[in-house]
This record gives C-alpha cells, sequence and structure tokens, in this order.
C-alpha cells in the first residue's frame, strides 16, 4: 500500500486545518480567477481536489461545469454533502491521478497545496504528461508546490503546534539528497491522547527542475510566483506557483 492511501484521512484534515480555512481559500480561488480569465461554463478539473474546498467556491462564483477527483472516498463524501445546497455543484468523481487518463476534457486544470509529486521521477513525470493530454489545447494548468529551496535552508528538522481543536501535532523532518525525497514523521496526539502515526514524502523538485519537466512535456510557462498575492517568485517564497498553458 502506497503511504497516501493511509495518510490522507481524518487525522490529516485535523493537521492541517489552520492552512486550508475559507479565507485562505477565498484567496487561492481569487488567483485562479484573475490569472486564467475563463468563461464560466468552461470544463475546469480540481485535481487533488481533497474535501472539495476550490471545487465548491468556484461552484459558489458561478463557474457551472467544475469536476474535483481525488483518491479518498471520505473527503469526496465530505465534499458532496457541503456542496449539496449548490443549484450547479461540482461534480466530485474518485479516481487514482497515477491512472488518470483523460484527452482534451479541460479548460482549466489545477493542483493546489502540494498535492501532486508523492512518487518517484518516473511516476511524477507520467502524472505531468497525464495533465497535458487532459487539457485541451489553449488550456491553462496551475500548480502550487511548496519552495523546496527555502525549505531546505531552514533546515528544519523538527516542529510542532497544536490546532484550534487540541491536537497536538509533532513533526519530524528527514531529507535525502540522492533521492531528492523529503519525509515527515507525523505524531498526532488527539485531545484524548490517542496517538496516530502517519508518514509524508514528497519530492524535492526546484523550480529550476519543474520548469524543464514543464517545458519538456511541452507547456509554456506564462508565470512562475512565490505566493497567492502574486508575487514573483524567488528563493525566499514560501511556494513555487506555476502558471502554465497548453499551445494551441
Amino acid at each position: 500500500m502506497h503511504w497516501t492511501e493511509e495518510f490522507f484521512d481524518e487525522y490529516y484534515l485535523k493537521s492541517s486545518n489552520t492552512l486550508t480555512g475559507a479565507e485562505q481559500t477565498a484567496k487561492e480561488v481569487d488567483f485562479i480567477i484573475e490569472k486564467c480569465a475563463l468563461d464560466k461554463d468552461v470544463p475546469v478539473l480540481d485535481l487533488a481536489c481533497g474535501f472539495g474546498r476550490h471545487s465548491i467556491e468556484l461552484a459558489n462564483r458561478g463557474y457551472g461545469n467544475v469536476v474535483g477527483l481525488d483518491l479518498t472516498e471520505a473527503y469526496l463524501d465530505m465534499a458532496r454533502g457541503r456542496a449539496k445546497s449548490l443549484s450547479n455543484p461540482p461534480q466530485f468523481v474518485q479516481g487514482n491521478m497515477q491512472e488518470f487518463a483523460e484527452v482534451e476534457a479541460y479548460q482549466l486544470i489545477f493542483s493546489l497545496f502540494s498535492s501532486m509529486f508523492y512518487f518517484d521521477d518516473h511516476h511524477n513525470l507520467d502524472l505531468i504528461q497525464r495533465v497535458y493530454k487532459a487539457l485541451k489545447r489553449d488550456g491553462y494548468f496551475i500548480i502550487d508546490y511548496f519552495n523546496t529551496i527555502n525549505f531546505l535552508n531552514q533546515n528544519k528538522r523538527k516542529d510542532w503546534y497544536i490546532t484550534d481543536d487540541d491536537y497536538l501535532i509533532l513533526e519530524k523532518y528527514s531529507h535525502n539528497p540522492i533521492s531528492g525525497m523529503i519525509t515527515d514523521e507525523r505524531l498526532i496526539i488527539t485531545p484524548k491522547g490517542r496517538r496516530i502515526k502517519r508518514m509524508y514524502r514528497l519530492r524535492d523538485y526546484t523550480v529550476a527542475e519543474l520548469r524543464y519537466h514543464f517545458e519538456n512535456t511541452g507547456f509554456e510557462i506564462l508565470d512562475v510566483f512565490g505566493d497567492f498575492e502574486g508575487n514573483k517568485y524567488s528563493l525566499d517564497s514560501p511556494r513555487q506557483i506555476f502558471l502554465m498553458k497548453k499551445p494551441e
């Protein structure tokens, strides 16, 4: 079993809720709408949509042809419940992004919150190619990924925090410079004292590496931002956000 099948559960939501609130979601959707300027009836895919926060926000703003794809059925059930009062809710589909195989189906595909590169290089590059094939000509692709250079420069080994509902999150980081994998060993302690251990892994792609892979696949890179305020990417930026197009 791949670690993603265990990691993304109710406890992951507890450990990430400070970063995925309504205000942050609105800011991220503002960014998407501003940078792409799409008609509200074009087909849009939220890749690794989780509990649907971006898909639902887009639907709330009148976008009527949104699909959310995610591996975790429990998250999709949450998304459907949150969207059921909408007049034109997103379609939420359970699926593995590694088996994603649509062809020229979407005018926009976006993947936010470092939700793609959980695998080795072969599978990660295959996923980029799958996204490219799924985009219509002149369609947009936006990916938001953590800035690995900034993260590694901080030399962060451990971290901890307490969530709003009193879950204690303890994290221990390690980095393999040969494989390029960053590992987060996460211990979640519930308010009742239950201890849940989880493992999280991401490839340490730099902007230069991703630029090469995206362009080699065929994407036209329009810009790279360092945050959702629209500031240009720098080595100190918290994020690396690529805005790309599939050429006509």
